[in-house]
Order: C-alpha cells, then structure tokens, then sequence
C-alpha cells in the first residue's frame, strides 16, 4: 500500500488531549505511534512539550509518521521496536517529567486493511499477523499440534467451537496432494475457508474474528507483552506521570484494569484490631471510574472505535 494511501483517524482523540495530557506535560512516551495520529494532534496543541518518543514495529508505519511529524523533528525521536523496551528507551533519552506514557493497542486501519499485512479475513495475503511484519501466523498455524490451536482460540479469542476448528486446521494442513506431500496453509482465504466449514452460516463473521484475533495475539504475545509493560512503567513513574491504555478488546481491557485497581488500593494486613489495616498508602490514583468510551458521533464516523475503551492512572508518591 502507498504512503498517499495510507490514513489512521486516532481513536478517542479528544479524550487523550482531554484526560490523559495536560499543560504540564512535559515528555511523551507513545509505545504505538502507527501513522502518527495521536502524536500530531498532541503535539499541535501542547507546544509545552519538550520531547516525544516513539515506537512501533513496522518500518512502514514509522517512516511515515517521521514524514508526517517532519516539523516537529527537534523534539521526536523514532525507535522500532516493541513498547515493551520502554525502560530503556526512556533511560537512554532521559525523560522530563512529567511523563506521559500512551499505549493504543488497537490495529492501525492500515493493518487491516493492506492485504500484505496478513491481519484480516476480509482481503486475501499471506499469512502474516506479526507487527513485525514476518510470517509468524503462518508458522504457528502449520506448526501447533491441534491442542495448542484449540487453547489459543479458547484463550484468546474466547471461541466456543475451538476444538473443533483446530482439527479442522490440522485436517486442511495435512490434506495429501499429489506426490503424497501435505499442504501447509499459507494465506488468510486458505484459513477463512477452513474456519467457515467448521460453523454454521450464521456464525461466520464473529467466529472469523474470534479465530483471526486470537492467532495474531498468539503470535505477538500480546496480552504477556502488555502485561510486562505496565509492571515496568509502574516502576519507572515518578510522581504526576500518566499512564493511559486504550484497549479493545475484554482480554486486554480486562488486564488493563486489574492492574490499575491494584495498583491504586492502599497496601493492608491483619492486625490485632483489624482484618485489613492500611500499611502503605497507595502509590497511584485512578483517573478513571470506569473507562472512557467513544462518542456516538465518533462511532459513526469510525465504527472500528466501536470497542475502545481508555484507562488512565497517575502516580501520586
């Protein structure tokens, strides 16, 4: 796909300008640029930023997004790679603070979209579903015994009818051709056949996503990713950073706000008067009750921000 086809509309856009960064901020650490939606309207309207640091996995998405921040190069700086880095990336450029951290893990429209990509059902490519851009769903499907394939798609997509497409996928891989070789399955139409033989008409679509989801969290390790990451930045965070986590599905989200509940409860233990003293206060506050969802007018402008749901957390002492 061409640069001057590339577009992303950044989700919940105004609600990060809103709720997640404020005058005071001084660096920003985004662990998802993508095209670099949230990072030029961030940067249009909080000049008192003094640098902003970038990363993402594709190459593609990153050389754009230097293009497109070309004017604010004096306070960007790009690093492929996963968010996952962000304690070293941030003690290498030594960070102001206040320090927002900013994770969007949604797909980027371009990941969808760009058949190349190998991340959806509804256009035909190799299968890919890495961020890094390598042939790791390929390799997964072709390799995993049927009972890995049926743990994924129960762990991660949360698909009833997992047993039965694993097979199905096993079956398919193995299917004889002439000379008695099997055929590996090495394209998303191959994989969406297969997964639409094993349920019923009705049931395609949401199955397709369950399925399709599932191997690419599998193959990028998501949700062990994600969870690193927030342990990591509570670490790092001095008093008044942010962290602030759009999320899109309930796996993550789910993780999402174990982790922030946690974090922001005071520390208790049994006593001789009470079952739950406080010991130590908490270290971090919720920003949010309950998650930021999008707008109905932005719902109807982008229906993939249907799902996405910000939370935010501040560190306090």
């Amino acid at each position: 796909m061409s640069q001057k086809k590339l577009f992303h509309d950044p989700v919940l856009s105004q609600e990060v300008l809103s709720e997640l960064v404020s005058a005071e901020t001084r660096t920003i650490f985004d662990g998802t640029l993508g095209l670099g939606g949230h990072a030029e309207l961030i940067l249009n309207n909080f000049p008192n930023i003094a640098l902003y640091i970038a990363t993402d996995l594709d190459s593609q998405h990153l050389e754009f997004a230097k293009k497109r921040l070309q004017k604010f190069k004096n306070k960007t700086r790009f690093f492929r790679g996963n968010f996952s880095n962000l304690v070293s990336i941030l003690a290498e450029n030594k960070p102001e603070h206040p320090l927002v951290i900013l994770l969007d893990l949604g797909l980027c429209s371009n990941q969808v979209d760009d058949a190349e990509k190998g991340f959806a059902f509804s256009v035909d490519g190799p299968l890919k579903m890495s961020f890094a851009g390598n042939n790791g769903a390929e390799k997964l499907i072709n390799s995993a015994s049927a009972h890995e394939l049926s743990k994924i798609l129960k762990e991660y997509g949360e698909e009833p009818l997992a047993v039965k497409i694993a097979n199905q996928i096993v079956k398919s891989r193995c299917a004889p051709q002439g000379g008695g070789e099997i055929s590996p399955i090495k394209t998303t139409q191959e994989l969406r056949e297969i997964v639409e033989k094993s349920v019923h008409p009705q049931n395609r679509k949401k199955t397709l996503v369950r399925v399709f989801q599932a191997i690419r969290i599998a193959v990028n390790d998501e949700l062990n990713v994600l969870k690193k990451t927030i342990d990591d930045a509570f670490g790092i965070m001095q008093n008044g950073d942010r962290l602030g986590i759009i999320a899109y599905h309930s796996l993550e989200d789910r993780i999402v706000k174990n982790k922030f509940k946690q974090a922001s409860q005071p520390k208790t233990a049994e006593t001789e008067f009470s079952l739950h003293d406080i010991v130590e206060d908490a270290h971090f506050r919720l920003l949010t009750k309950k998650p930021i969802k999008p707008s109905a007018e932005e719902i109807s402008r982008n229906p993939r921000s249907r799902s996405a749901t910000l939370r935010i957390i501040e560190k306090i002492k």
